[in-house]
C-alpha cells in the first residue's frame, strides 16, 4: 500500500473544513435559540457567513492535493513503473534461485560421479583379484 505524503496546506484544509462546520453549527444553534436578541441574531448570521469562505478555501486546498494523488496512482506511468521495477526485481531474484539451485545439482553430480568412479575401480579390483586366483 502507497503512502500518502501530503503538504500541510492539505491538512490546513482540512481544519478550515472542520472549523467551518463547527463555527457553522454553533452559529445555527445561537441563531435559532437567541432568535429574539437582535444582536446575537446579527452576530450568528455574521459568523455563519465568514464560516464559508473559510469552507471554499479548505474543500479547494484538500480537493487540489488529494486530486493530484489520486491522478498519480491512477495514471498509467505509476503503474508501468511499479509493474517494471517489481518484475526486475523478481527477474533477478529467480534468476538467483536458478543458479544456486544449478550449482547444487552440479555438485551433486559430481559426487554421484566421483561415486561411480569409485565404484568401478572396486568393481575392476574385485574382478582382477578374482582373475588371478
Amino acid at each position: 500500500m502507497p503512502s500518502y505524503n501530503f503538504s500541510s496546506k492539505f491538512y490546513i484544509g482540512i481544519f478550515f473544513i472542520l472549523l467551518s462546520f463547527t463555527l457553522g453549527k454553533i452559529a445555527t444553534i445561537t441563531f435559532v435559540w437567541y432568535f429574539t436578541d437582535a444582536t446575537l441574531r446579527w452576530l450568528s448570521v455574521g459568523i455563519y457567513i465568514l464560516s464559508w469562505p473559510l469552507l471554499i478555501v479548505g474543500i479547494i486546498w484538500v480537493g487540489k492535493e488529494y486530486a493530484q494523488t489520486i491522478q498519480k496512482y491512477i495514471s498509467y506511468q505509476y503503474y508501468h513503473e511499479t509493474i517494471k521495477s517489481r518484475t526486475q526485481k523478481a527477474f533477478y531474484k529467480t534468476k538467483e534461485i536458478s543458479q544456486n539451485v544449478h550449482e547444487k545439482v552440479k555438485n551433486q553430480l559430481d559426487e554421484i560421479k566421483k561415486k561411480k568412479i569409485i565404484l568401478k575401480e572396486k568393481i575392476n579390483k574385485r574382478k582382477k583379484s578374482k582373475n588371478e586366483v
